[in-house]
């Protein structure tokens, strides 16, 4: 089993293997994964409606297929947890997207943070630092938070929306 992730990142991460723009793409979905798991994770618990967050972003970004998503996913999830920081993941991101991918990433950050209807203050301030890494404009944070509660809440997703306000 580390044999074949080990094989996978020499192929698909490091960067010394660029094989017609695909490990550039692969990296990138990594990446973005493994900073959706780390929301998902930032409360210390694992639930399924933010992993499902995880799935539905990650397959809608990168238009994989839902097993090409669950690979990705399966290989970030062992790359957030070697992981000491997020720099490694948002200096790719800011070297591959523009700033509107940008923005959506962080949009994506705030679907996996409201996905269960909690929020607390550590998948906020995780959600603040990966912003400020990827140099979203504040503006466009507070936008993205405020444009996914509406969604929710017009879904009937979030019961009590006066709790993110």
């Amino acid at each position: 089993m580390l044999k074949a992730i080990k094989d996978f990142y020499e192929a698909n991460i490091n960067p010394a293997t660029e094989v017609e723009g695909q490990s550039v793409s692969h990296r990138l979905q990594l990446a973005t994964a493994a900073l959706l798991i780390e929301m998902a994770q930032a409360d210390n618990q694992r639930h399924s409606l933010e992993f499902q967050a995880v799935h539905d972003g990650i397959m809608d970004v990168f238009d994989l297929t839902a097993e090409e998503t669950a690979e990705v996913i399966e290989l970030a999830d062992l790359e957030a947890h070697e992981a000491t920081d997020h720099f490694e993941f948002t200096q790719l991101i800011n070297e591959q997207f523009d700033y509107s991918q940008k923005c959506k990433v962080v949009d994506l950050l705030w679907r996996v943070c409201l996905a269960d209807s909690e929020m607390n203050r550590y998948e906020e301030q995780l959600a603040r630092k990966i912003t400020e890494l990827l140099h979203v404009e504040h503006k466009d944070f507070i936008a993205a938070k405020l444009r996914v509660q509406r969604e929710y809440s017009a879904s009937g997703h979030l019961d009590d929306f006066d709790n993110y306000a």
